[in-house]
């Protein structure tokens, strides 16, 4: 299953590819941590392996002292996510670029779905998304009206705009998107 979200005149903002989707209920989405720069190499050669996997990926301006050219970059620079059962890691391991699974020691931590989801969702919202440092601060809250509801992250406040913020606790990596104030509730 691939998906591409298009913006203007055949350029591909974003790309999700489920290239053979787990049956399994064990196969849960895991980090891998990959060399610099290999964030696309490792995404493809998970493909060709038909290994699930996903590599949001941003829109940026780059400026040379020549040119300007819009580029597409990783989200969370240093990342793929995959997923997996774990029965059978090496195939994975072996990829050139792929450093080792994110976790605790040698067992690899899981990335809830429902954060994944999160970020499928947000990255719809192409020209309002852009990357931010984790930890930071703020109030909890969870968008309870249009199409994010149910995205739970912590409020931004920049310049009179609302954003929120989305943590990928296990990455320690985070994205935001502006949301109209109204439309949050606030955690506790």
């Amino acid at each position: 299953m691939s998906t591409n979200f298009i913006i203007g005149k055949n350029s591909v903002f974003h790309h999700v590819i489920s290239a053979t989707p787990l049956e399994k209920p064990l196969a849960k989405w895991y980090a891998l941590y990959v060399r610099s720069r290999f964030e696309k190499k490792v995404y493809q050669e998970l493909q060709k392996k038909h290994i699930e996997c996903f590599l949001p990926l941003i829109e940026e301006i780059r400026i040379w002292s020549d040119r300007k050219k819009k580029v597409h970059v990783p989200l969370f620079q240093g990342y793929v996510f995959v997923r997996s059962d774990l029965k059978n890691k090496l195939p994975i391991l072996e990829i050139a670029g792929v450093v080792k699974f994110v976790g605790i020691r040698t067992q690899p931590s899981a990335i809830p779905d429902e954060q994944i989801n999160w970020i499928k969702v947000i990255l719809q919202a192409k020209d309002a998304v852009r990357r931010e440092h984790y930890p930071f601060l703020g109030q909890k809250v969870e968008v309870v009206a249009g199409p994010l509801r149910g995205v739970r992250g912590v409020v931004s406040q920049i310049r009179s705009r609302t954003r929120i913020v989305v943590a990928v606790d296990s990455i320690f990596q985070a994205l935001s998107i502006e949301v109209q104030p109204e439309f949050l509730r606030l955690l506790k």
